[in-house]
């Protein structure tokens, strides 16, 4: 699939990360953990996480932080709450291991439509992030978007060994 993977990311490294910016998205539970597709923003490896299809996504018009995913019948990628993610923190997920048929299913279908779209993935998360990080960005758009210059920080300074009390 070119350059855009389909993968799972730690827990703890999206707790470490809420601590940052109260706009990180937290795992739902442990049967549809945080799912997304990894690429590359700048120097940064980027999560752009999935959501599943809702019946509001169909609606939803395609924007720069948003790319409905045919017609948001497979759900959406939020570009604006993609995060930095180190190799530590990402978790291979194998599509044909999924237990839930409908669910791998869907994840075929999403997996699908990266591959056709890749160009346009790879651009829309490139010019949210610098539409976010440029000195001229409204406030609207900060205020939709995760702070991803102090994720960054935060990602630089992750320890996946790291144990609170020793």
């Amino acid at each position: 699939m070119g350059n855009l993977r389909i993968c799972r990311i730690d827990d703890k490294y999206v707790r470490f990360l809420h601590g940052s910016d109260y706009r990180v998205q937290h795992n739902k539970d442990a049967r549809r953990p945080y799912v997304g597709v990894v690429l590359l923003v700048g120097s940064y490896r980027y999560f752009v996480p999935l959501e599943s299809p809702k019946p509001s996504h169909r609606d939803l018009k395609p924007s720069v932080f948003i790319l409905p995913i045919e017609k948001g019948r497979y759900g959406i990628l939020g570009f604006n709450n993609m995060i930095p993610v180190p190799l530590s923190a990402l978790i291979s997920f194998d599509i044909s291991a999924e237990p839930d048929p409908q669910y791998a299913d869907l994840l075929r279908r999403q997996a699908a439509f990266f591959r056709s779209h890749e160009a346009e993935i790879m651009s829309r998360a490139a010019k949210t992030y610098f539409r976010a990080t440029s000195k001229t960005a409204d406030e609207y758009f900060r205020k939709a978007c995760c702070d991803f210059r102090k994720l960054e920080a935060a990602c630089d300074r992750y320890d996946p060994n790291y144990r609170p009390g020793r």
